[in-house]
């Protein structure tokens, strides 16, 4: 700030000694009865360039930049380069200090080529173009760095959605592959159930129709056993009958022959 008023005041200095009793309220820092001589004075010799500064100058210190901007702005009409220059000097430092860095370069570089020699005005002006392509390069390496986070988060993201379809399709492929054994081994375990239930019912059924023949045969043959022995028992019978008959027959041979020879 000390800067763009010094360029002010030595102008005052040299080129306006009407006006040194408003630079001597300046000087004591009475700003805001500075801004009122420069006003009285403006009333009086409307459109003077030197008054405008002054009057810019006094404003600014008093913290009324907008009335600065105005009378640093009408200052900067003058049809003389020096005051053009000092006034568009004073407007470049005020958006410097608004951030307005484009706009402030832009008035710098005009100052310049309207007063070459200008010492202040260049130094001011290579200072803030370095501050802004530093701040350029600083935008871009974060932008850059921001970029190159997101692409890496995207696919960090991507990656691990990615393997989290892996790893639920290779979980769903195990499960439908579990699901699937179990079941062909449910099938086949209820088929082997089923095949052995039917070898079982059918030797059951062979085993209960062999034990049914071999009981019908059992049967048979007892039958046949005991026809057999009746048949035997029969003709034991009749046997013991003939016998008995034939020792019935020698009994009644023998008593005859006995009676006959007792007769005889």
């Amino acid at each position: 700030m000390s800067k763009l008023f010094i360029y002010v005041l030595s102008f005052l200095f040299s080129f306006s000694f009407a006006q040194d009793k408003g630079i001597e309220l300046f000087n004591d820092k009475k700003y805001s009865e500075a801004i009122e001589y420069y006003k009285k004075v403006l009333k009086q010799r409307k459109g003077d360039a030197a008054a405008e500064l002054g009057l810019g100058s006094s404003a600014y210190y008093n913290d009324n930049i907008d009335l600065a901007l105005r009378s640093f702005e009408e200052a900067s009409k003058s049809d003389n380069e020096i005051i053009q220059s000092k006034a568009l000097y004073n407007i470049a430092r005020i958006l410097q200090d608004k951030d307005e860095i484009s706009k402030s370069l832009k008035l710098y570089k005009k100052a310049l080529e309207l007063n070459p020699s200008d010492v202040d005005t260049k130094i001011n002006y290579e200072l803030l173009k370095k501050t802004k392509n530093e701040e350029q390069q600083e935008n871009q390496d974060q932008e850059g760095s921001q970029e190159q986070q997101e692409n890496q988060d995207q696919e960090g993201s991507q990656e691990q959605q990615e393997n989290q379809d892996q790893e639920g399709s290779q979980e769903q492929q195990e499960n439908q592959d579990q699901k699937g054994s179990q079941e062909q081994q449910e099938n086949q375990d209820q088929e082997g159930n089923q095949e052995q239930q039917e070898n079982q019912d059918q030797e059951g059924s062979q085993e209960q129709q062999e034990n049914q023949d071999q009981e019908g045969s059992s049967a048979d043959n007892i039958e046949k056993e005991k026809s057999d022995q009746m048949i035997q028992a029969e003709a034991i019978l009749n046997a013991l009958k003939g016998q008995e008959e034939i020792n019935q027959k020698q009994k009644i041979l023998k008593s005859k022959i006995l009676k006959y020879e007792k007769d005889w």
